[in-house]
């Protein structure tokens, strides 16, 4: 060990012979080689646990991402810090929170729609194969994603309906699956 700043650092053993000024790129690497098997391991990990639940698939793909990106970011953040770059992307940083704002501006029907599908597929009572009417529409839901729901109304007519504005305007469940439910207002 060696002493760098009052505190202690683990030197490379198994590189020695190496000047110290390489040595931070040294371990970035093995992190990074590390890295790229034990997150890979966690996100087949998540998939098999995950596939056992009666969560949605959509849902699914959504936490393993979320794992597998925070992950990938503790990840960055600790190179950023073993290279002393954060002087460098502090402005960098700061600029992709003005993009990303207006991106998000830009955007926001989307995300509506998409955090709206979330809350929507994890309704019990919005489900394929249930009779409901939305927004003026009367039919079965034959397929729910992420940003749409589509509902096949009785003459055949397929609509297609942005989740942000069914989660906004309300539904009413007329038959749960093959049989009948109570009419209610969600």
């Amino acid at each position: 060990m060696q002493a760098r700043g009052g505190g202690y650092r683990m030197s490379l053993v198994v590189f020695s012979d190496i000047p110290p000024v390489y040595e931070p790129y040294l371990r970035v690497i093995l992190v990074f080689v590390i890295a790229l098997f034990v997150i890979g391991i966690i996100s087949r990990s998540a998939r098999k646990i995950l596939e056992k639940t009666a969560i949605p698939p959509d849902t699914q793909n959504i936490l393993r991402r979320i794992v597998k990106y925070t992950l990938w970011f503790v990840v960055l953040t600790y190179i950023v810090s073993e290279l002393n770059l954060g002087e460098l992307f502090m402005p960098l940083m700061g600029a992709t929170v003005l993009v990303a704002a207006a991106v998000a501006l830009a955007v926001k029907n989307v995300l509506s729609d998409a955090i709206a599908g979330i809350f929507i597929l994890l309704d019990r009572d919005f489900d394929i194969g249930d009779e409901v009417e939305t927004m003026g529409h009367r039919g079965e839901i034959i397929d729910v994603t992420l940003r749409k729901t589509r509902i096949k109304k009785e003459d055949g007519v397929t609509v297609v309906l942005p989740n942000g504005k069914i989660d906004s305007s309300g539904w009413v469940l007329h038959t749960k699956g093959s049989g009948p439910a109570a009419p209610r207002q969600t």
